[in-house]
């Protein structure tokens, strides 16, 4: 790609998160006029409020804590993904500045999340230790045994503010508990039952729950309440963006950077948004498609087409001629399939008896592991801002089902 088009292509990326930052405008800047205008902060912001000519609204103070975390999140992507774009930040960021009035609300917000967190020391070391029997939940007990995890040598790897100063066992609960899921998803069976009960009361209860995220692209802070309806621990999430990015790495959740020995796609296509969440879905997606057309070619004899559901050839098809007649490149026909197609593939009920039951053990764990994740996919498609849930649940589900099929 040459230089001129990287730098159009980011620039178009650019307007796109544009867009997103409207979200902290249009949803929780009115609710930040009115009841706390008293400190120079709010003082700022009703400033900030009459100049895009918004109404006072009602102040809920939880939802501006669950929207301020989310801007750290979101701050924390913006400058990640302007990091690659070079000589051309300049030009970027005064495209941004087409909505200054919510890329500074953003600002603030996250850094005023920010500061109800300070460095981790010794006396949450000591207590960590100390209260371990407690802050821990017992579901965990053996496998963290098992793993030989020292979770107070991975509290002390993180270097980022990550102790809530109002309620500090809070954070160390949500640490101990990441601590514990990090371990049980490298040791144990991906789809084991005690790991699948385990991981549904953290992750919520996705088994018969297709959560349709198309009307919340634009509200992540909505789809953080729809995560919680399904039992989503919001404890496991509620730290500062680099604080709760060091805390997957330290305990093993992050999957990290997708090696070159899984064919990452081209670095012309991925978005400088969400990079790593596009690149494993892109390996995912792949892989599995991979992996289903093998299991119903032996099932079926070479006739695996035979073995789909009735209806998804012809759309398949249909997706190919049309890509065809746009000058798109040819892909085998499977290449056309949707992210749900292969879940409805593998729980059809022949095919699950006779190709996928020994890989996958149990039709409600794989239908809720593709339910939790076919949002993020969406959020991921669209260059929406992804929060900490979004990103916990694709290191988690992503290591799990590529663990069952020999990637991982």
């Amino acid at each position: 790609m040459k230089a001129s088009d990287l730098f159009q292509k980011q620039l178009e990326d650019s307007q796109r998160v544009s867009k997103q930052l409207e979200v902290f405008r249009q949803t929780d800047l009115q609710r930040l006029t009115g009841a706390l205008a008293a400190s120079d902060y709010l003082t700022n912001i009703q400033k900030l409020a009459a100049q895009v000519n918004l109404a006072t609204g009602y102040f809920d103070t939880s939802r501006f804590a669950e929207s301020a975390r989310i801007a750290s999140g979101a701050f924390a992507a913006l400058k990640t993904s302007m990091a690659g774009v070079g000589g051309g930040f300049s030009e970027a960021m005064r495209r941004m500045s087409e909505v200054p009035a919510s890329l500074k609300f953003l600002q603030e917000s996250a850094y005023n999340f920010e500061q109800q967190f300070r460095l981790i020391n010794q006396h949450d070391l000591a207590k960590l230790s100390g209260l371990a029997a407690q802050i821990t939940i017992p579901k965990w007990t053996n496998v963290v045994a098992m793993a030989g995890v020292n979770s107070q040598r991975q509290l002390e790897g993180i270097r980022a503010p990550f102790i809530q100063m109002q309620d500090s066992l809070k954070s160390l609960r949500g640490f101990s508990e990441l601590s514990a899921i990090g371990a049980a998803v490298r040791i144990v069976e991906p789809f084991e039952a005690d790991l699948v009960e385990n991981l549904r009361r953290d992750l919520g209860d996705w088994r018969n729950a297709e959560a349709d995220t198309d009307d919340l692209l634009d509200d992540p802070a909505a789809r953080v309440t729809l995560y919680e309806e399904r039992g989503f621990n919001a404890e496991l999430t509620d730290f500062p963006a680099d604080g709760f990015e060091s805390a997957l790495t330290v305990t093993g959740i992050d999957l990290g950077a997708v090696s070159e020995a899984l064919a990452p796609p081209p670095s012309d296509v991925v978005p400088v948004f969400n990079v790593h969440a596009y690149q494993w879905l892109f390996v995912f997606e792949r892989e599995i498609r991979t992996f289903i057309l093998k299991c119903l070619t032996e099932a079926g004899d070479g006739n695996w087409e035979a073995r789909l559901p009735n209806g998804m050839r012809e759309k398949w098809q249909e997706k190919k001629t049309k890509a065809l007649s746009e000058g798109e490149s040819e892909q085998p026909l499977i290449h056309y399939a949707d992210f749900a197609d292969y879940s409805d593939i593998i729980l059809g009920r022949a095919n699950w008896r006779d190709c996928f039951r020994g890989t996958f053990k149990r039709e409600e764990a794989v239908r809720e592991g593709f339910n939790r994740l076919r949002p993020i996919r969406l959020i991921t498609a669209h260059m929406r801002v992804m929060t900490n849930e979004e990103w916990l649940i694709l290191n988690l589900e992503i290591r799990r089902l590529l663990r069952a099929i020999r990637v991982l």
